[in-house]
Protein backbone atom coordinates (compact mmCIF):
# COMPACT_ATOMS: atom_id res chain seq x y z
CA UNK A 1 0.00 0.00 0.00
CA UNK A 2 1.65 3.53 -0.78
CA UNK A 3 2.44 5.66 1.73
CA UNK A 4 0.15 8.90 2.53
CA UNK A 5 1.63 11.97 1.30
CA UNK A 6 1.40 14.88 3.64
CA UNK A 7 1.33 18.33 2.79
CA UNK A 8 3.49 21.20 4.90
CA UNK A 9 1.98 24.88 5.60
CA UNK A 10 3.59 25.85 2.43
CA UNK A 11 1.88 23.29 0.43
CA UNK A 12 -1.39 23.96 2.29
CA UNK A 13 -1.30 27.50 1.36
CA UNK A 14 -0.74 27.13 -2.11
CA UNK A 15 -3.46 24.71 -2.21
CA UNK A 16 -5.76 26.98 -0.60
CA UNK A 17 -4.59 30.19 -3.08
CA UNK A 18 -5.07 27.92 -5.96
CA UNK A 19 -8.44 26.34 -4.96
CA UNK A 20 -9.64 30.27 -4.29
CA UNK A 21 -8.99 31.49 -7.47
CA UNK A 22 -10.33 28.25 -9.34
CA UNK A 23 -13.59 29.26 -7.65
CA UNK A 24 -13.28 32.58 -8.83
CA UNK A 25 -12.75 31.71 -12.15
CA UNK A 26 -15.69 29.21 -11.95
CA UNK A 27 -18.28 31.95 -10.46
CA UNK A 28 -17.14 34.36 -13.10
CA UNK A 29 -17.10 31.50 -16.46
CA UNK A 30 -20.85 30.63 -14.24
CA UNK A 31 -22.00 33.94 -14.56
CA UNK A 32 -20.85 34.89 -18.07
CA UNK A 33 -22.48 31.40 -19.21
CA UNK A 34 -25.65 32.62 -17.30
CA UNK A 35 -25.39 36.36 -19.12
CA UNK A 36 -25.46 33.90 -22.24
CA UNK A 37 -28.30 32.59 -22.02
CA UNK A 38 -30.01 35.24 -21.29
CA UNK A 39 -29.33 37.51 -24.57
CA UNK A 40 -30.02 34.29 -25.95
CA UNK A 41 -33.41 34.13 -25.47
CA UNK A 42 -33.84 37.92 -25.69
CA UNK A 43 -32.85 37.54 -29.08
CA UNK A 44 -34.98 34.45 -29.91
CA UNK A 45 -37.99 36.47 -28.67
CA UNK A 46 -36.90 39.64 -30.49
CA UNK A 47 -36.25 37.88 -34.02
CA UNK A 48 -40.04 36.13 -32.88
CA UNK A 49 -41.72 38.98 -32.38
CA UNK A 50 -40.50 40.87 -35.77
CA UNK A 51 -41.63 37.60 -37.81
CA UNK A 52 -44.72 37.65 -35.84
CA UNK A 53 -45.00 41.58 -36.96
CA UNK A 54 -45.15 40.60 -40.54
CA UNK A 55 -46.44 37.28 -41.05
CA UNK A 56 -43.56 35.74 -41.78
CA UNK A 57 -41.94 32.67 -40.29
CA UNK A 58 -38.65 33.23 -38.28
CA UNK A 59 -36.79 31.19 -40.38
CA UNK A 60 -37.74 33.29 -43.21
CA UNK A 61 -37.32 37.01 -41.18
CA UNK A 62 -33.54 35.59 -40.58
CA UNK A 63 -32.87 34.90 -44.16
CA UNK A 64 -34.50 38.39 -45.37
CA UNK A 65 -34.03 40.80 -42.98
CA UNK A 66 -30.93 39.94 -40.95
Amino acid sequence: MPKPISMNEEDISQFINAFEDFMKHAEENIHSHHQWIEAECYTKKFYEKKAADLNVTVDYYLEEFV
